[in-house]
């Protein structure tokens, strides 16, 4: 983002898997490592295998700015899988400075760790 309105986009720099998969498996990954959790992650070419939660993700910003700042802002919601009542919800807002603009490798590893900081937060609120 530059000046907080235009979104310029790197000529060469490309995620290597759609975002939404993306974040659903780092998420997935880190609830599996860090919190004892089985986690699995979203794929819309295969059903999940039986579960107990669902969480549920959406994504308001995923992105690194001018200034050198990372942003991930995100809503997160876990229900039951026999209910659509959330048992636990959370707003994120996460920001980091300290990126180089067009340092696509470091915006890749900042947003890692927002998206692992915002597992953490999805963890302790899953009933062990």
């Amino acid at each position: 983002m530059k000046g907080g309105i235009e979104v310029q986009y790197s000529v060469d720099a490309r995620w290597a898997e759609p975002l939404d998969q993306g974040i659903s498996r780092a998420v997935a990954d880190a609830l599996s490592q860090n919190s004892g959790l089985r986690a699995y992650s979203f794929s819309p070419a295969a059903p999940p295998p039986p579960h107990n939660c669902d969480v549920w993700i959406r994504i308001e910003k995923f992105e690194g700015n001018a200034n050198g700042q990372v942003t991930l802002q995100a809503r997160w919601e876990v229900t039951t899988t026999d209910s659509s009542e959330a048992i636990a919800s959370r707003k994120v807002f996460l920001k980091r400075n300290g990126w180089q603009p067009g340092d696509y490798a470091g915006l890749v590893r900042f947003l890692s760790q927002e998206i692992s900081e915002m597992s953490r937060q999805i963890a302790r609120s899953i009933p062990g």
